[in-house]
């Protein structure tokens, strides 16, 4: 295994993963369990109407959801070649090579949230449909959310691993 280095603004570069942030999956899964609560008072509720199952069934299966990402968490990994997501809801790992990736990015939601978004070369691009109305939004591609640190030095640190491997050391 190669011996990581270090290129600068503290990002140690060789083979590497990246596990999402456990404390955020914690803190995403007692949002919604509140949520799930406020539910629960809402059906007991006759006025609420369908609205209090609606609250129930979505904060619901966001509390299913995080409870998978505890067990099976989101992992990036890193290695010469490229990028590959699994874990999570991910069925088959998929790899993109660093050679494929023009650059990575912060991508700002259009309710303020932020994603980690990469856009990929001209020549690696598949000119599908999906794949138009994905680049419609911004980005080739986008990072699930919930990595640990900021979206801002995960972008750093991914575009200075990927000038590495790329052989910019």
């Amino acid at each position: 295994m190669a011996k990581p280095i270090d290129v600068g603004v503290n990002t140690r570069v060789g083979p590497r993963t990246i596990e999402a942030s456990r404390l955020k999956l914690w803190l995403y899964l007692a949002i919604s369990l509140v949520f799930v609560a406020i539910g629960v008072m809402m059906v007991q509720d006759p006025s609420a109407g369908l609205k209090g199952w609606l609250v129930l069934l979505f904060f619901g299966l966001g509390v299913a959801a995080f409870v998978v990402l505890l067990v099976r968490p989101q992992v990036l990994d890193l290695d010469t070649q490229g990028f590959t997501l699994r874990g999570g809801f991910v069925r088959s790992p998929k790899t993109v090579l660093w050679r494929d990736v023009e650059r990575f990015f912060v991508y700002r939601l259009p309710r303020g949230g932020k994603m980690i978004g990469y856009m990929l070369e001209p020549a690696a691009r598949k000119d599908t449909a999906l794949n138009r109305i994905a680049r419609s939004f911004g980005a080739d591609g986008a990072l699930p959310k919930g990595w640990p640190g900021s979206p801002e030095k995960m972008v750093e640190d991914l575009n200075a691993y990927r000038l590495w491997a790329l052989g910019g050391r």
